[in-house]
């Protein structure tokens, strides 16, 4: 299904491991230690080594950007630079880096809770890139992920 398509994962978030990683068909999960901003600098380095980004790098609204964890899906590339990947990247950056001055006196939330979120969002992401894959293929559905 997913041909010669070889994921990896980027993530300070803790319940992603190896064994998350097997299970659900990904090459290597990258451990960056750190916030947020650190997973999208060591990001920003693999996509100028012939990755591609395929998760979308900010999360889909404005609480979860307060979260502890943020973790990013790419895929390997023929390519050397991602450069749309590079922008989208630096878009978000910014954004995170002005969003999180606004919120500095925020209540943090439970850190289990936005671990929890974040894996369910890597595995969406997955989800989607499979089933654009497969009908990239001819198919008609994607089989669903482990």
């Amino acid at each position: 299904m997913d041909g010669d398509v070889v994921f990896e994962i980027v993530t300070n978030n803790p319940r992603l491991t190896a064994d998350f990683a097997v299970s659900h068909g990904v090459a290597s999960v990258h451990r960056v230690e750190g916030s947020p901003l650190d997973v999208l600098d060591r990001t920003e380095a693999l996509l100028q080594e012939g990755r591609t980004l395929v998760s979308a790098p900010l999360p889909p609204n404005v609480p979860l950007m307060r979260a502890p964890y943020r973790s990013l899906l790419l895929a390997q590339s023929a390519r050397r630079y991602d450069a749309a990947g590079l922008l989208s990247l630096a878009k978000a950056r910014e954004r995170l880096t002005t969003q999180r001055a606004i919120d500095e006196d925020a209540g943090p939330g439970r850190s289990e809770d936005f671990a929890l979120i974040d894996e369910d969002l890597l595995c969406r992401a997955l989800r989607d890139s499979r089933l654009c894959l497969d009908l990239k293929e001819g198919g008609s559905e994607a089989a669903p992920l482990p």
